[in-house]
């Protein structure tokens, strides 16, 4: 398991949304759908749930820096660290 570094000069916090409307405004004509789908079809005891996901979807569907970002995960360029540099109590169960 990996962390960003402690010294991460990344964006800083982004305000998510936390209700249907303002995903609904965040997101694209493609997402919007899938995810009034996903409203649609969803038990109500899992809503909550669902909106913390999809609030995540739309601030990265937002974030101008996210495509990169996920593209170095991908490409193993994303600087990191190993777990048990940053917290270093694990270092022993790692």
């Amino acid at each position: 398991m990996t962390a960003q570094p402690i010294d991460y000069d990344g964006p800083g916090p982004s305000e998510r949304p936390r209700t249907p409307g303002a995903i609904k405004r965040a997101l694209g004509e493609q997402q919007r759908a899938a995810f009034q789908a996903a409203m649609d079809g969803c038990a109500p005891e899992d809503l909550f749930a669902l909106v913390r996901l999809w609030g995540a979807v739309a601030e990265a569907a937002n974030d101008p820096q996210a495509d990169a970002a996920a593209e170095a995960v991908r490409a193993g360029a994303a600087r990191t660290h190993e777990i048990g540099d940053v917290f270093p109590a694990l270092a022993g169960m790692l």
